[in-house]
């Protein structure tokens, strides 16, 4: 198929005269933002803000505002520590130019830095002692789920004096909040709730930012919390002052087959197209955005040999930091999602050239904005070039003519027509989220003392009925039931998914940064050319690291430890390996377990045992098995094929649903082949409904 070649225009945003920060002038909806801001506090409301505009187009200091012109601090959350840092450097000369720890980045390593520094033993204790200076944070959503829900261990009180501490905030600042699964946007929600509940006119904002206008998050703060919800959203403008936040790009679709992977062929093959432009700007630097890391470092690899004139950078999570650091410098760079937020394509980082799959319409979106969001020093023509699902792209080659010209908005707006929405898992709020809201509840209503403990106990059980449906005691029993009776509770009582890792050595020789690392299982298996290491053996390496990377090797040897064997038991390490190279085709992977293990037990979240990993061709797993028999890992598990049942329910691409094979008593394998998910992903397919599959797996074992 011909590629579909269009031409998108600029995009300007119009400004006015009202004061706003230093000598700026803001764009409108800076403006409508910061009046907002300052009219919930001052009139000591809960407000909440979504803010849509796209990337590159002063979210930042909309955000950040009020809390530079007034000294009220702010909590602002990140969903990758690469964002922090950039939101760091960006607010740094506006909120702490003589620093004086008025803004601060708080993530797992800056608490070993500060840890180290003020010679406490915890990040929990640090934390606290950083809180009490009510600086401005910038954190990720791990570090704020842990303090709401009282997860950090330590002295006594000590969970309930951080939740105290971070509900003395006013502006809570949520960035990129579509990246959020809809476990978290519920978290999220109940924060709102509660904070809100337990002190209605303290007065607070809570400013939602995003490339995208949709978000359940937005109908359950306002149709069941009850609470002033706005949407703020940029205008185009023609008008002649106008400034530009996006520069006129060329834009090229390219139909690939991306359910099977085939997206780095697809570019591949595209390649030789992509020549005449590259030697007509000999200095033209490229950037591609892929979703697989394998697909990521072949894709780098194939530009090495085809440009070999050209540096290439890989920014994705098997690359160290200081690789990370390097490659944005480099002509070309390859990255995988790591890179669709918190980098600025600007100065020795400046791009022409932008290349990425987009399996979901979030994702081409996110992920178009990423060039062109700047004048750049040389005069060369910005082009970009979407791996877009075959379907996707003969429907816009219907409503699109080669070399047709058109906006921003009127691309957003095909683009979001033309893909089919994933399923987003929003019947988990109903189904699971009264559990994990009942544990933050515990944390939340503690501090309090008995006179106002009775009206706080209320009104939080009526946000998390007013959230689920469920009355106090379902969600009570739900809660004891999923705790104690069935202990499957410890995976919603996490932000991120808490999936299988390893802890690796990478020795291909192509990375020039710390060599240990912990990554995805699943990824190292399908991908990778290893030898299984046994803990000390792999402790003994690890030490000879520690001349060179002193603080990396004390981070490895604290957090790659083996994972522990009870359901509760999430952080960890299943194996430790030695990887020497990747294979260009991957193996297949799957799991067993003996058919006694899943009787009457199909399509629900349990706890299992016995689980073994099998790759064909056949690898080595003898440790990885001998551990993982022993691990209970808390599961949902059905007798389809995970093809079945990611394309039937329009699963999200990268869900990670597994294959599962039964061994029968003799030995044999059951013909069919099963699917397993762990963990928070167990809860997400479980919210489904199954009820007929059980029903029928009942009737079997009666």
């Amino acid at each position: 198929m011909n590629p579909l070649t269009v031409e998108v225009g600029p995009l300007a945003y119009a400004q006015t005269d009202e004061p706003w920060v230093g000598h700026l002038r803001p764009y409108l909806y800076q403006s409508r933002v910061y009046r907002a801001v300052q009219e919930a506090l001052a009139g000591r409301e809960t407000r909440c803000l979504f803010l849509v505009t796209p990337t590159g187009s002063g979210k930042t200091l909309a955000s950040y505002a009020y809390t530079i012109n007034h000294g009220i601090p702010a909590f602002g959350v990140y969903p990758t520590n690469e964002l922090i840092r950039d939101q760091e450097r960006a607010l740094k000369g506006w909120l702490d130019p003589d620093d004086n720890y008025q803004l601060l980045r708080i993530d797992s390593r800056q608490l070993d830095h500060w840890q180290d520094a003020l010679d406490l033993p915890q990040h929990a204790q640090t934390f606290e002692r950083l809180m009490r200076w009510q600086p401005t944070i910038l954190t990720n959503p791990d570090i704020l789920f842990y303090t709401f829900f009282g997860l950090y261990r330590g002295p006594q009180g000590l969970s309930q004096r951080l939740f105290t501490l971070l509900a003395q905030y006013r502006l809570f600042i949520f960035d990129e909040f579509h990246l959020y699964n809809v476990k978290q946007m519920a978290d999220v929600a109940f924060l709102v709730g509660t904070l809100h509940a337990i002190n209605p006119k303290h007065g607070r904002v809570f400013l939602f930012a995003s490339a995208t206008p949709e978000s359940p998050a937005r109908d359950w703060l306002r149709e069941h919390l009850h609470l002033p919800v706005e949407m703020v959203e940029g205008e185009p403008s023609d008008a002649p002052e106008a400034r530009t936040i996006a520069h006129p790009l060329r834009l090229t679709l390219l139909p690939a087959d991306l359910r099977r992977w085939k997206g780095v062929e697809t570019l591949l093959e595209y390649l030789p197209a992509l020549e005449p432009f590259l030697e007509e700007h000999p200095r033209a630097r490229l950037v591609t955005i892929l979703d697989s890391v394998a697909g990521a470092i072949a894709a780098a690899q194939a530009l090495r040999q085809r440009f070999p004139g050209k540096a290439v950078g890989e920014v994705h999570g098997f690359s160290s930091q200081q690789e990370r650091e390097e490659a944005l410098r480099r002509p070309f760079t390859v990255g995988t999602s790591t890179i669709e937020v918190g980098i600025d394509f600007k100065d020795e980082a400046e791009k022409d050239v932008l290349i990425f799959e987009a399996r979901t319409a979030a994702q081409f979106i996110q992920r178009f904005g990423r060039l062109a969001r700047h004048k750049k020093a040389l005069a060369i023509p910005n082009r970009v070039i979407a791996l877009v699902p075959e379907y996707v792209y003969h429907f816009l080659d219907n409503k699109l003519g080669n070399g047709q010209a058109l906006s921003r908005h009127e691309l957003y707006a095909l683009v979001e027509e033309g893909y089919t929405k994933p399923e987003d898992f929003e019947r988990y709020l109903r189904t699971h989220a009264a559990a994990e809201f009942q544990a933050a509840r515990k944390n939340a209503q503690w501090p309090f003392q008995p006179d106002d403990r009775p009206r706080i106990e209320q009104e939080l059980a009526a946000t998390i009925t007013a959230l689920t449906g469920k009355t106090d005691g379902q969600a009570w029993a739900l809660y004891r039931r999923y705790q104690d009776e069935e202990r499957i509770l410890a995976p919603l009582l996490t932000f991120r998914g808490s999936g299988l890792e390893a802890a690796i050595l990478d020795e291909r020789g192509s990375d020039p940064g710390f060599p240990a690392k912990r990554y995805n299982l699943m990824f190292l298996l399908r991908r990778g050319i290893f030898t299984e290491l046994d803990e000390e053996e792999y402790l003994a390496r690890l030490e000879a690291l520690a001349d060179r990377w002193p603080e990396d090797a004390a981070r490895e040897r604290r957090y790659g430890q083996r994972i522990g064997r009870k359901p509760e038991d999430l952080l960890g390490v299943c194996g430790f390996f030695r990887l020497t190279g990747l294979l260009e085709k991957g193996r297949k992977v799957w799991f067993e377990i003996g058919e006694e293990a899943v009787w009457g037990r199909k399509a629900r979240v349990t706890v299992i045992d016995g689980l073994e990993i099998v790759t064909d061709p056949d690898m080595p797993l003898r440790r990885l098995n001998r551990h993982l028999r022993k691990k209970q890992v808390v599961a949902w598990f059905v007798d389809r094929h995970p093809a079945s049942i990611k394309l039937g329910r329009a699963l999200p691409p990268l869900f990670e649903i597994h294959e599962l094979r039964l061994r029968r008593p003799g030995g044999g394998l059951s013909p069919t082949v099963w699917s397993i998910a762990f963990n928070q992903d167990a809860f997400f397919v479980d919210s489904l409904g199954w009820g007929q599959e059980q029903r029928e797996d009942a009737a079997i074992i009666l």
